[in-house]
């Protein structure tokens, strides 16, 4: 052989060699570099939905949190204080005026009261419907309806009718300082 055959052998060889190296190795690598950058592009496409739509769901709850902060003093007057007291029982005694039932109110200890109520039962329930659509947040904790036949008076020495009922209900009035008593206390558990 000579030197040009040589060259000639070798250079196929390493052609060969070049082309097995090729399809063994370089071409199933650009196959994977395309799935993954395949891959790649769906993800980035996903996060750009997911970015999207976290973008509308914040300013969703931006315009929610701007909403309640705007109500939050309707909220905060709902709550019963030391100063809205007075507020209260004169309210509580518009509505037994209203409902034509007589009311006796027995400030125990605050924010508790117990109520004793006599009128028929329509009207103990329209007052009950009124206490239960105040303003004010409450919670009936404890609530007794007594028929008042073959009794002689109620509150002090006033007479009733015959179809009248007593009505005793002991409420509880959520505070401002009971909403932060329960927060600190979930927050602590």
């Amino acid at each position: 052989m000579n030197s040009k055959q040589k060259i000639y052998l070798f250079s196929g060889i390493f052609l060969i060699i070049v082309i097995i190296l090729f399809s063994g190795i370089v071409k199933p690598l650009c196959l994977e570099i395309k799935q993954t950058a395949k891959l790649v592009e769906e993800r980035n496409n996903k996060l750009l939905i997911l970015q999207k739509t976290d973008e509308a769901y914040l300013r969703n709850l931006e315009l929610e949190y701007i909403e309640i902060k705007d109500r939050i003093s309707l909220i905060e007057s709902g709550f019963l204080n030391n100063d809205s007291v007075v507020d209260f029982f004169i309210s509580l005694e518009g509505i037994a005026s209203n409902t034509f039932n007589r009311l006796e109110i027995e400030a125990g200890k605050f924010p508790e009261f117990t109520f004793h109520l006599l009128g028929n039962f329509s009207n103990s329930m329209k007052f009950l419907g009124w206490l239960e659509n105040s303003k004010y947040f409450l919670n009936i904790e404890y609530l007794s309806m007594e028929g008042l036949r073959n009794q002689r008076s109620f509150l002090g020495e006033e007479l009733f009718e015959q179809d009248d009922i007593k009505t005793v209900l002991k409420i509880k009035n959520y505070t401002k300082d009971q909403e932060i008593d329960e927060e600190q206390n979930l927050k602590s558990n």
